[in-house]
């Protein structure tokens, strides 16, 4: 990224165009002051029991907002504290690329030019070793019985870097239905957004839980008055539980529901990521829905494990069948090392 003054911010970091991050930021004249949630949008907290997302209505102190969010599923726990080490000291065994808005990377897959549809194996020499436990776990959840990943990349999120990732589509050409991830280090959350103007229901209710009543309503403190928080756990980085009324002490009040709808676009969904935790985006949350992770939301230092599929046009009856294939034996031999 070059100034009017000619200097190379890309030799320090990773960002080229409108991309910036906190080694850059103090260089340039103009800077995104603020990384975060976009300005007047309605913020919902997804429940992965409940597969839903919630709103608590500003200046109530019983009323919330709710949707359903299809296309998510999150597995806490996927990994043990023990296995959580040993995979990160496997990934810290191999060299980090830096790549764009403070992040940095390590590349295991086919290299690909997806403005022109190419690829081509190039250094590819197949998923690193650690993957195939994870693997055949994943394909003990009915979602993932058939997930054939061709392709894991590795991204490191610092708060020293200010560390983030703008709302996007992973490409629809080359990767599959399901993006799957698995969350080191630290809690983080994953921001959904919509450009769609389309009209979504949602559902009003007096009540401060989830219907199955096992999880308090959650909201970060940028998005309502810290009067109402209290720490749900000291020690997570997650959005902290809001104390409100106990609706058992509103009598009908659980009965008491009304039916409204917003645009897509004037809402946006946090997607709590739990240390340790599996990820799962498909169906409509991959394809309506864009995914960012904003800068406030990294506290500790992340790493996240991705891994994709191929899409239907690399498949069996694709147009691109036998370079699949091909993609799929050398992916699966499980002995790969990061893309130099």
């Amino acid at each position: 990224m070059d100034d009017s003054t000619g200097h190379d911010f890309a030799k320090t970091c990773g960002c080229k165009g409108i991309r910036t991050c906190l080694l850059c930021e103090g260089e340039i004249t103009t800077v995104k002051t603020s990384q975060g949630n976009a300005e007047g949008l309605m913020r919902y907290l997804y429940c992965n029991q409940c597969h839903k997302a919630w709103r608590h209505i500003e200046g109530s102190q019983c009323q919330t907002e709710e949707m359903d969010f299809p296309g998510v599923l999150v597995v806490e726990d996927f990994i043990t504290p023990e296995e959580e080490a040993d995979i990160v000291t496997v990934i810290e065994g191999a060299e980090w690329k830096m790549s764009q808005s403070g992040r940095k990377k390590q590349d295991f897959g086919p290299k690909v030019n997806f403005k022109k549809k190419k690829l081509k194996l190039g250094g590819f020499t197949g998923l690193p070793n650690f993957s195939a436990f994870l693997l055949d776990r994943m394909k003990s959840h009915d979602l993932l019985k058939d997930f054939t990943p061709v392709e894991q990349c590795h991204l490191e999120y610092d708060p020293s870097r200010g560390s983030a990732i703008d709302p996007h589509f992973d490409d629809f050409w080359l990767w599959g239905e399901r993006l799957v991830t698995v969350n080191l280090l630290a809690d983080s959350v994953l921001t959904m957004s919509c450009k769609e103007k389309g009209k979504v229901d949602v559902t009003i209710q007096q009540t401060s839980n989830c219907e199955h009543g096992k999880k308090p309503v959650a909201r970060t403190s940028s998005t309502l008055d810290s009067k109402l928080l209290v720490p749900s756990n000291e020690s997570s980085s997650l959005p902290t539980a809001v104390t409100v009324a106990d609706p058992q002490d509103m009598t009908g009040s659980q009965d008491m529901l009304e039916s409204n709808s917003l645009r897509y676009c004037d809402a946006e969904v946090a997607i709590p990521m739990p240390r340790r935790s599996l990820l799962v985006v498909y169906g409509d949350a991959r394809h309506k829905w864009m995914h960012a992770i904003h800068r406030e939301d990294i506290t500790g230092r992340r790493i996240a494990v991705t891994l994709r599929e191929l899409s239907s046009e690399f498949g069996a009856e694709g147009a691109h069948s036998q370079t699949g294939k091909e993609l799929i034996d050398v992916a699966l031999s499980f002995g790969g090392s990061a893309i130099s």
